[in-house]
């Protein structure tokens, strides 16, 4: 077997090429760290010409540990579960890593850029993933505008 030599360098290749990644995208906001720090949940937001659609996936998560809440133009998702019931002196943790335990509830704000009516906003769980349907006041919904043709005057 032969000796091969490396340069100390090359051991971080990957962890420079992480970091540059990281750097050229950018840190966009609270929520990216969040996300990558595992405390929060990954959401989509969509639109229609009639509705916004948030979708969140919340695996791992009992629908009933799910709450939703509205204010002005903001939507607001809080989930998560009790830490568990295992008494914390009868066991030594060879690794933790579940981020519950630490922190058993989080939640994300979306704000959407138009209004809608509370009333009519509909959620749905099914196997992790909620889906909530936010119905766009009919202030918020696009409208055709006519447009006027002014003819020249003749002379």
């Amino acid at each position: 077997m032969a000796n091969v030599t490396r340069e100390p360098v090359d051991a971080f290749a990957p962890l420079r090429q992480a970091v540059n990644r990281f750097m050229e995208d950018g840190f966009a906001g609270p929520e990216r760290a969040l996300f990558l720090l595992g405390r929060t949940f990954p959401v989509d937001v969509m639109e229609t010409p009639d509705e916004y659609v948030v979708e969140a996936t919340l695996m791992g998560i009992r629908p009933e540990d799910v709450q939703i809440t509205t204010a002005g133009n903001t939507v607001t998702i809080r989930a998560g579960h009790k830490a568990g019931k295992r008494d914390e002196k009868e066991v030594t943790y060879l690794r933790r890593e579940r981020v519950e335990r630490f922190a058993p509830e989080v939640g994300r704000t979306i704000t959407l850029p138009g209004s809608f009516d509370a009333e009519k906003v509909k959620a749905v769980y099914e196997h992790g993933m909620l889906t909530i349907h936010i119905a766009k006041d009919e202030e918020s919904k696009e409208h055709a505008v006519p447009v006027q043709v002014k003819q020249a005057a003749a002379k």
